[in-house]
């Protein structure tokens, strides 16, 4: 049976989740001046470029502080191979081939923070997605990953990706708390469509974790200096072995006033309660501005775990990804990404001493304020003792692809 919007060009929750659930929509609600990241609102959508008017300018949001919005992003991925079982892996995301897929369908409410307000400040956010994407975002546990059954919509399923409190308190220059289940600070690349440039997604991104559960700090130690800690249930976990904890950290170091940035962030605990399986990743981003319109992105990923492999020793990945964009104006760009990722004992992508290679060229297009277009090329390779694409019969493979992303 075909799957729910799969187009080919031929031929219920668990407790836990309700609990987490409800706390953070009531907290959306509290009267405090409130938290969530204001940088993930989308405002200027397509409902606004309708109606003429903002769906957060309606007394019952606007009265509350409430912000409400979402995303629509549609894909279609060619394989000239035309692999058997339509499948582009190990690429990720976008990993049907010669069909259509909605990828994302996302709905969030959130109580933005008041970057100038100071003392004590409370809010949230929480995130609905459904789509192809989802079966790499949903967390192990009882959260969203039995929301929908195996065979209901094939490869669409629906995940909560973020449901968070924030508490800003007047501690210092404002220490502030997310508690509950959101996005990983690792690596670059955005989970959510719209930040990203490119349609397709790097073999780090995969890699690393999407999301975690737990508790994270963050401490402005200087205006261009935040600093990261907080103890969370693992990588893409929910409340799976919930006595085995991890570390997640780091900083962001703003350079510059023209956006040169330097990030380090760190995962590190074990992933089982009877076993001492500790996994650690570990991302290093810089960002250079080369000139105004000229931007420069390097990525270094490394990551290791005991007690994985056959013989019950250490597996190692790492990587680097670079990223070349050019801005020729403010709705047309053009760029680059550049990819070496080593899955050394196979843990990562199933075949050990394995190096993937990837070159992306890019265009993001975006003609209206709700609308991005995202047409690129993409050529991967690989030079394992196993053939990892078009169904294990060969070593490389092209993609052409676009996509369309639409905000609401």
């Amino acid at each position: 049976m075909p799957g729910f919007l799969n187009i080919p060009i031929n031929h219920a929750p668990h407790t836990g989740s309700f609990i987490l659930l409800g706390v953070c929509f009531w907290s959306l609600f509290l009267p405090l001046t409130g938290a969530a990241c204001a940088e993930e609102s989308t405002p200027g959508g397509l409902f606004e470029a309708l109606s003429g008017k903002s769906p957060n300018d309606y007394p019952l949001l606007k009265d509350h502080g409430l912000n409400v919005g979402g995303w629509a992003t549609v894909g279609f991925t060619y394989n000239p191979a035309i692999p058997s079982d339509r499948n582009n892996t190990p690429v990720s995301m976008n990993f049907r081939s010669n069909e259509w897929n909605l990828h994302q369908l996302d709905l969030f409410i959130e109580k933005p923070m008041d970057a100038e307000t100071k003392g004590w400040a409370i809010g949230g956010r929480f995130d609905f997605m459904f789509g192809t994407d989802t079966p790499y975002t949903q967390a192990r546990g009882d959260w969203d990953s039995r929301l929908i059954g195996e065979n209901v919509f094939r490869f669409y399923k629906i995940a909560l990706p973020q449901a968070y409190i924030d508490i800003r308190t007047p501690l210092g220059s404002g220490l502030t708390a997310r508690i509950g289940h959101f996005y990983s600070i690792l690596g670059y690349e955005s989970v959510p469509s719209p930040p990203n440039f490119f349609y397709s997604h790097s073999y780090s991104m995969k890699s690393s974790p999407f999301t975690h559960t737990g508790v994270l700090l963050s401490y402005p130690l200087t205006g261009d200096f935040t600093f990261y800690s907080g103890a969370v249930t693992g990588p893409d976990n929910f409340d799976d072995q919930f006595g085995a904890w991890s570390f997640l950290g780091g900083f962001n170091w703003k350079l510059n006033e023209q956006g040169a940035n330097f990030a380090v962030s760190a995962l590190s605990g074990d992933v089982s309660e009877t076993v001492n399986d500790n996994l650690t990743y570990l991302s290093a981003v810089l960002q250079i501005p080369i000139t105004e319109n000229l931007r420069y992105v390097l990525q270094h990923d490394n990551g290791w775990q005991a007690h994985v492999t056959d013989n019950g020793g250490l597996a190692g990945w790492y990587s680097i990804v670079q990223y070349l964009t050019w801005q020729f104006e403010e709705k047309l760009g053009v760029g680059g990404r550049a990819e070496w990722f080593r899955d050394q004992n196979g843990t990562r992508y199933g075949i050990p001493d394995t190096g993937y290679y990837e070159f992306t060229l890019g265009m993001n297009w975006k003609p209206f304020k709700w609308l991005a277009v995202r047409p690129e090329v993409r050529y991967d390779w690989a030079d394992g003792p196993g053939k990892v694409y078009d169904n294990g019969k060969e070593n490389s493979q092209w993609l052409l692809g676009t996509d369309f992303v639409v905000l609401f």
